[in-house]
């Protein structure tokens, strides 16, 4: 089994390899739709990533009974500031790049009709689990069913709202699909 060092080099890299080519594609259409109406929307999975980090750190220094499931994560935390920085950069990158893709994936399933959101929504929703819950951990002191059914309720009302918000605006239509 490798070490949580080398899994987080080997996915960086892979991810590295397999996005660079397309960075400036998808630094132009984020630009483009967070100039939007709604725009502030589309930066939600950075927000999320921030709050998740800081989410998971404040847990575990406060709750011992906390252990981090995620292996990336955990070796991130583990190895200290040096890699937290890299995995913070990798973590956004993918975070934001997985929201756009899902912005063309439900525009080139649905077209233009308010379903094209749901990718999207779906997206953030999954991303705002790992904050709630560790959110509500923190303030119960320790995780149980309860905070993963709260989060997960949490999470699908952040997916609703993300549509409510996003469903009038027009930033999405002239998104061109390559």
């Amino acid at each position: 089994m490798p070490s949580g060092q080398t899994l987080v080099t080997i996915a960086g890299v892979i991810a590295l390899a397999a996005g660079l080519w397309n960075i400036g594609i998808d630094l132009g259409e984020f630009r483009r739709i967070t100039m939007g109406p709604s725009g502030y929307v589309f930066v939600l999975p950075l927000a999320l990533v921030g709050l998740d980090l800081y989410s998971t750190l404040m847990n575990l220094s406060l709750n011992s009974q906390t252990i981090e499931l995620n292996p990336f994560v955990a070796s991130a935390i583990q190895y200290g500031s040096a890699a937290i920085l890299p995995f913070v950069i990798s973590y956004m990158a993918l975070s934001q790049g997985l929201a756009l893709l899902m912005v063309r994936v439900g525009k080139s399933l649905f077209g233009s009709r308010s379903a094209s959101l749901l990718p999207f929504a779906s997206v953030c929703a999954a991303s705002s689990f790992g904050p709630f819950s560790n959110v509500l951990g923190i303030g119960v002191g320790y995780s149980t069913s309860a905070v993963y059914l709260l989060a997960g309720v949490g999470s699908s009302m952040l997916a609703g709202i993300v549509c409510k918000s996003l469903r009038s605006t027009t930033a999405l239509t002239p998104i061109v699909i390559n």
